[in-house]
Order: C-alpha cells, then structure tokens, then sequence
C-alpha cells in the first residue's frame, strides 16, 4: 500500500480518514492488480508469518504462488514467490497485515517517485494516486532510500536463498510477440494482467512444477535459515520519520 498510508490502519477512522486519499477514495489497485504482483522476500514471510502465528507451508499454500517475471531486453521469464492478487488480506478494503505489510507495499507507488521513475505504464489502469499525481517531501525521500537499501539487501538474500534464476524459462521470439499482440486486444487496466496470465500458460508444465517443487523445499527449511530475521526494523524507520 502507499505510504501515505503508514499509520496503523485500525486508527483510520472519522475524521482521521481525511489525508488518506487511498481509503477515501476507495482505491484497493495497488492490492487487486493481477497485472503487478508483488514479489516477497524473505523477510516479508518471515515477519508476515510471525504475526498471524502460521507455519510458512500454510501461508505460502493460502497467499502465494509462483509467479513469473520477464527479465527486461530478453525473452527469459524468472520464478519468484508472490502474493495472489486480489490479496488475500484484503478485507473490506483494509490491510490486515498492515504493520508488517511486504516492502514492496510500503514503496508503491513513492519509490518510484523519488527516483524519478515512468508512472506511464501505470496511468489510466486504476491507480487513482498516480492519475491525480504522487508527490514526496525530502523527509520522505529520506525514509524511501534507507528503505530501498534494505529492500536490495532483501531481495539479494532472497535471491540467493531460492536460486530463482536456476529455474528460469527461455520462451521463443515468436511466442511473445503473438502474446503481445493478444494482449493489445484488452483494455489498458487488464494489459499487463492478460499478458501475465498467457507468458504464465505459455510456459511448461514440467518447468512450472520442478520450480514449485523445489521452492516449496526451501520454505520449509527458511525459518532455521533465518532465525533472525529482524521484524522490528520497519516500525524504527517509520517512528523516527513519524509516517
């Protein structure tokens, strides 16, 4: 979710809702886009899991699943475990994990701000923040690079923990393109999510279970992996930039 929405979201109530414009608007894309799943890193289930007391095989089996990215300038498509999106801790339009909500939550849409990043590809598809416009202060800039550096250092043990491009698929040219070309034929807000779901079923059956198989055999073994896996430092950074 936005960071403007970094305060406890069981407070936003009455009047309190009024500099939330996610919650006053009504707007859940950033939690509902097929099209834009997140990744997780290892953190992220690590914290998640801690806080509703389940075992990782539980919440990978009624959360996540694989989902595959294109690696840009190539035709190789990368797994990597995600969230289902609509996410499955939506529940009437509130987080129910918002104070341990994934990194990658916590960045949409700012990061791409502050690092002066194209929001085109994200206009006219739902995303009321990035049509009305998304602006950051230098405070905020501040907590969204220190947050950026942890998520890189997250996502580099993360990577390396699961050796996700090991498994990594290589589809034909002709392949993509005709997947492109399809894709054109839906509207701008369902593109990316009818592009995701055909590079998906275009890849081998074989290849997609031997991805899961083996992922599903590093879940079991994260929590030994990682027995310290910091779930305080977020709360820290928010408090001393008071989001």
């Amino acid at each position: 979710m936005s960071m403007a929405l970094c305060e406890d979201m069981s407070k936003t109530k009455g009047e309190s809702m009024g500099h939330l414009s996610c919650m006053e608007e009504g707007c859940i894309r950033c939690c509902s886009d097929r099209g834009n799943p997140f990744k997780l890193t290892a953190g992220d289930i690590l914290r998640v899991c801690r806080e509703l007391s389940i075992g990782i095989g539980n919440f990978y089996e009624k959360y996540c699943d694989i989902i595959w990215t294109g690696y840009r300038g190539t035709c190789l498509f990368i797994p990597s475990i995600g969230l289902v999106f609509p996410c499955g801790f939506l529940k009437g339009g509130r987080c129910e994990i918002y104070d341990v909500r994934p990194i990658h939550c916590r960045l949409f849409p700012e990061a791409l701000v502050a690092d002066n990043g194209n929001l085109n590809m994200y206009r006219g598809c739902g995303y009321k923040c990035i049509d009305k416009g998304v602006s950051v202060d230098k405070n905020q800039k501040v907590f969204i690079h220190r947050l950026k550096d942890l998520d890189r250092y997250e996502l580099r043990t993360t990577a390396s923990y699961f050796e996700n491009f090991r498994y990594c698929v290589e589809l034909k040219v002709e392949e993509i393109e005709r997947i492109n070309s399809l894709a054109f034929e839906v509207n701008a807000m369902e593109r990316a999510a009818k592009k995701r779901e055909l590079f998906t079923e275009a890849i081998n059956k074989k290849n997609k279970e031997k991805a899961e198989a083996v992922f599903m055999k590093k879940l079991s073994k994260m929590g030994t992996k990682f027995p310290k896996a910091d779930d305080g430092y977020l709360s820290a950074i928010s408090k001393s930039f008071h989001f």
